[in-house]
């Protein structure tokens, strides 16, 4: 599909200066539209890029779905940061679908693994993240 097209856009972020950022999954793709919705520019990811969340600072944090990489992404869409050890699985820092990402205050960063039936927490300074469940049974 060209640009301004798409096949199941997934989720939507603003950037400060009234940018919208969406992710169009089955194009493996991020598309950037003006507020009134003119197509400005894309980035390409391929995969299934999934969930977006602006951080305060302007950069996007990406679940890449079924490749299972969480990457943190300037508004170009530029990879500038990923989490080491993420990708495809079922142990700590992997998933079956990294699906929607979200940030906390204190800067932790909480992914939905929709594959795997979790949601797992990185703290910064800590190497594997934390299963949020297990880390809060009931």
């Amino acid at each position: 599909m060209g640009p301004g097209e798409f096949d199941l856009p997934h989720s939507l972020v603003f950037d400060k200066q009234g940018l919208l950022y969406i992710a169009d999954r089955n194009n493996g793709r991020i598309q950037v539209f003006d507020a009134d919705g003119t197509y400005i520019r894309e980035s390409s990811h391929p995969g299934t890029p999934c969930g977006l969340f602006m951080t305060e600072d302007e950069h996007i944090w990406l679940a890449h779905g079924h490749t299972g990489e969480v990457m943190k992404l300037d508004l170009n869409g530029n990879v500038v940061g990923k989490m080491a050890g993420s990708g495809q699985g079922k142990t700590l820092g992997r998933y079956g679908e990294a699906h929607y990402v979200a940030v906390s205050p204190r800067d932790e960063v909480f992914v939905a693994d929709t594959l795997n039936y979790r949601v797992q927490k990185y703290v910064r300074g800590e190497v594997l993240p934390r299963d949020v469940k297990k880390e809060n049974p009931k």
